[in-house]
């Protein structure tokens, strides 16, 4: 028998075996396992994380929050085809690092995620300088200078594997036969750090690009790092200068917050998990309001209006998830759709939220924590309507010509409804034939738009719509002004007065899409009366 003074907490094993106390009452007692060190094998571990599912840009985006963190103004990203063997490197002008906090920078895992950060640092898992590099190279370079001089260290996957199975994490001290022109790039500066990617793969294993594919990446490149950065390279955050090839990475904002036909939503504090989050609507202009062309593709952004329709999760100002409705919608869902395109919602979480808006390793995807879904979904809820509104009218939401009242043939009756779509019978055409015709005309007008409404052909417009987009609607000024003047005529010869029939016209849909109709009207039916 074990006696109570006897039953005591032992003394945890140093090696070689991991101790299993259980307790009965004011006895304890300590039975032992053997254990074993597994230490994982670097090359198999490196390859492995190889496949997180970083692309080009994303990988490249992740080097350059190591630069926002170090306080550079100036991010420098070269590429050169090299023939086929592309080289790549990335500089800044940010504080750089002495020796022993570079390997710390080189370790795989880092400090780990549940260290405190500052509310500068961009970072979190401590993996994004290598595995982002590794994801696209098998050797990656890194040189750092301070007041104190040069530091550099390279990992390099075919070393690591020439180890075998059984290989440690051999770091390589210097940069492995840098070229004098790559390294020299430091030379100019006070402190700054270079990154280096040789031994490019893009991660694949035979399929390499040909050079207008890679003309084509270091686009997308372009693209996202406008998007990702906008923020910084609008001066809306600390002011960052980005070149890629020696050309200047432009801003694309999303919510376009310098045009005033934006319409913007109050900005609201959630509190949540992890520090309270800023949240703000937009729903950006119809087609019919853009200058041209041009600027509307370009406020489509990267992917496209549809893809880029949803919430912008921004953490310190550096954009995680660019669209999309976060899994909101309640039972099912919402998908991106054609009517909600114009909206989008900005979120700003702090970083000591990462944890619970679960952010992963390439800093591109963010769930929202279930705390705050209710909140985020309301706000979305809203902001959608609102787009629907201004795509539905063309427009045309809030304005004065809405508020005085347009006249539309179309009727969108609530859901459980006889009839979705209906033709509103009060329309002045309707009312004006009904009034000049006897019975039997009037039986046939409704039997006309009882025939209409019956087959309106919804399942091959939502086809036509998922498969091939909104067909372009753009106002025809002159096209509308020839059919409005038609329209006028008869409206005469049924016995209406020219300025009644012209200001009639002038509130209904889609002729209120023309500019100065009324004077443009009188002007013509004047001059066909002389």
């Amino acid at each position: 028998m074990i006696s109570k003074r006897e039953a005591v907490w032992p003394e945890p094993a140093t090696t070689g075996n991991l101790p299993i106390l259980s307790s009965c009452g004011d006895f304890r007692i300590d039975f032992s396992v053997p254990t074993r060190a597994v230490p994982p094998s670097a090359a198999a571990l490196v390859g492995s994380l190889r496949g997180v599912g970083y692309s080009l840009e994303t990988a490249i985006a992740d080097i350059l929050d190591n630069s926002i963190a170090a306080g550079a103004k100036s991010i420098e990203i070269q590429w050169e085809w090299n023939d086929g063997d592309p080289v790549g490197w990335i500089l800044d002008d940010g504080i750089g690092m002495h020796a022993d906090r570079l390997v710390e920078a080189m370790r795989f895992g880092g400090v780990g995620p549940e260290a405190e950060r500052t509310a500068e640092d961009l970072g979190r898992f401590g993996l994004g300088l290598k595995t982002a590099s590794l994801s696209q190279c098998r050797q990656l370079t890194v040189v750092s200078k301070t007041a104190s001089g040069l530091a550099s260290f390279t990992w390099d996957l075919d070393e690591l594997r020439r180890n075998g199975s059984g290989g440690g994490w051999d770091l390589i001290e210097g940069d492995a036969g840098l070229s004098d022109e790559i390294r020299h790039q430091l030379t100019s500066g006070k402190s700054g750090t270079l990154v280096v990617w040789r031994k490019v793969d893009f991660g694949r294993t035979s399929d390499r690009p040909s050079y207008e594919a890679f003309l084509a990446d270091l686009a997308r490149v372009d693209a996202h790092l406008g998007m990702v950065f906008h923020r910084f390279l609008a001066g809306d955050a600390r002011a960052l200068r980005i070149t890629l090839n020696g050309s200047r990475v432009k801003a694309w904002d999303p919510f376009l917050e310098n045009d005033t036909s934006v319409i913007r939503t109050p900005e609201q504090d959630i509190a949540g998990p992890g520090g309270r989050v800023r949240v703000r609507g937009f729903v950006l202009p119809h087609r019919d309001r853009f200058r041209n062309e041009i600027d509307f593709e370009n406020a489509g952004g990267p992917d496209g209006w549809t893809a880029q329709q949803g919430f912008y999760v921004y953490r310190h100002r550096r954009l995680l998830s660019a669209g999309g409705w976060l899994g909101l919608g309640g039972s099912r869902a919402w998908t991106r759709d054609e009517t909600s395109r114009l909206a989008r919602i900005r979120i700003d979480i702090p970083n000591t939220a990462d944890h619970d808006w679960r952010i992963d390793v390439r800093k591109a995807i963010a769930r929202p924590p279930d705390a705050i879904r209710r909140p985020l979904q309301r706000i979305a809820e809203d902001v959608r309507r609102k787009a629907r509104e201004v795509f539905v009218h063309r427009g045309q939401y809030g304005s004065r010509r809405k508020a005085a009242g347009v006249s539309r043939i179309w009727q969108v009756n609530p859901e459980g409804a006889k009839r979705r779509y209906t033709v509103q019978r009060d329309h002045e055409f309707v009312e004006l034939i009904k009034g000049r015709t006897d019975k039997t005309g009037r039986d046939l007008l409704e039997g006309l738009l009882d025939l209409i409404e019956r087959t309106v052909p919804v399942d091959r417009v939502w086809l036509d719509v998922t498969e091939h987009g909104v067909p372009d609607q753009q106002v025809d000024g002159s096209e509308l002004l020839t059919a409005a003047l038609a329209m006028a005529r008869m409206m005469e010869r049924a016995g209406l007065d020219s300025r009644e029939a012209v200001a009639r016209l002038a509130r209904m849909d889609p002729y209120d899409k023309v500019e100065d109709l009324e004077e443009k009207l009188m002007r013509k039916l004047r001059g066909a009366k002389r």
